[in-house]
């Protein structure tokens, strides 16, 4: 029997490009999700899809038979961090165990806490500033202890922010959206800054190549892209391709104190402005040189793929 890849959060941006990527190699996957009416719509054969809830233990061990890698993209709203991600982490964590699967965790920049120099290397000191920093380095701690125990082997692909098809939050979902319907688009922080994102497309290939090669495991390898654009440059882009105007509303953070008055999303938001409020360039340079032969998707092809995505949604829905 070949290699069985199980993705837990399939339904998700990261987690449904991962699944595209395999399926199109013609790997054998199966799509963990909590509603599976939703991830069969996303996903045709021969995809197996499996609802399962990976806060409960045997829910996810169940899912993770048969695998030989486990994916875990498992995300939450940011006001359920740490009442979820913990759970999840340990449930994911305990089936890729008990089948002997190895293990991609999909890592962020939260637990850098402000760069020391930029471009931010991945043995950048991990002194995150926030609650959710704090637990991203818990949860990557816990993973990579496993991994050095022999218990587990784990990798970690840490990436900046991502966009493309089936990325749909507020922060970069919606930049598509309003450009799309000529709208006022959001930014938070400085758009003048250099702020690196992540096709999610490039994100999930990177995964899927790092879990195909044992050398990469016990690591954090940084996955971004070879362009770096400002916010307003990448928000000039998105509307030039769609044909309209360019319309920024930038978000400082007496605004989005204010707008945490009323609204707990941008409560969350506040505890990782400063992201925005900092240049965010990561040094992808170990991972070019192990993969030589990657190629990042620019920027002027990912964000046409990504309208093309969002158009064709919207009229789906109407």
């Amino acid at each position: 029997m070949g290699t069985v890849h199980v993705v837990f959060g399939a339904a998700g941006g990261l987690g449904a490009a991962i699944v595209r990527k395999l399926t199109a190699g013609g790997e054998p996957v199966r799509a963990v999700v909590r509603d599976a009416g939703k991830a069969k719509r996303l996903f045709a054969e021969p995809v197996e899809v499996v609802a399962a809830d990976a806060r409960d233990a045997l829910s996810t061990r169940l899912a993770c038979r048969g695998a030989s890698v486990v994916y875990h993209c498992v995300n939450a709203p940011y006001n359920l961090w740490r009442e979820v991600l913990p759970t999840v982490t340990d449930n994911i964590l305990e089936g890729a165990r008990y089948e002997e699967a190895r293990l991609v965790f999909s890592g962020n920049v939260y637990g850098y806490g402000y760069f020391d120099k930029l471009p931010v290397t991945e043995n950048h000191p991990r002194a995150a500033l926030t609650r959710k920093g704090s637990l991203r380095n818990e949860l990557e701690d816990k993973l990579l202890e496993a991994h050095q125990a022999g218990d587990v082997q784990v990798v970690i692909p840490r990436m900046p922010d991502f966009y493309g098809p089936n990325v749909t939050n507020k922060l970069y979902g919606g930049l598509f959206e309003a450009a799309l319907a000529g709208k006022r688009a959001m930014w938070l922080g400085n758009a003048e800054l250099p702020h690196d994102l992540v096709f999610i497309d490039d994100a999930a290939a990177a995964c899927v190549l790092l879990a195909a090669t044992g050398s990469a495991y016990g690591q954090a390898w940084h996955i971004t892209s070879t362009e770096t654009l400002t916010g307003r440059e990448f928000l000039r882009l998105i509307y030039r391709t769609a044909g309209a105007s360019l319309r920024v509303f930038v978000v400082d953070r007496f605004l989005l104190r204010l707008g945490g008055l009323f609204d707990p999303v941008a409560r969350e938001l506040i505890e990782i402005l400063y992201l925005f409020e900092q240049p965010q360039v990561l040094d992808g340079t170990k991972f070019q040189q192990a993969f030589p032969e990657f190629r990042y998707t620019p920027h002027v092809e990912a964000v046409r793929r990504t309208l093309e995505w969002f158009r064709g949604r919207t009229t789906a829905a109407h």
